[in-house]
């Protein structure tokens, strides 16, 4: 796993940035994980994605309103 934090990535966002920020926390490409959540609504689970999305969404703060240098070194990484 790697060490850096996780973070809503507002500045690569379609509607929060959730995504965004779990493709950049597991170093995988945005794309896959926008879809396997689109694709995951239509799968019946005993705990909606929707819903957990919202969580995410409000759980996980937002890297813009972080200081300067701790975004930096989030990007450059």
């Amino acid at each position: 796993m790697n060490s850096n934090r996780l973070f809503r990535n507002t500045n690569n966002k379609m509607i929060g940035g959730v995504a965004s920020g779990l493709a950049d926390y597991f170093q995988i490409d945005v794309t896959i994980v926008r879809v396997l959540f689109v694709m995951a609504i239509f799968i019946p689970f005993s705990f909606p994605i929707v819903l957990f999305y919202i969580i995410l969404w409000i759980v996980m703060p937002d890297i813009a309103k972080q200081p300067k240098s701790l975004e930096e070194r989030h990007i450059s990484s």
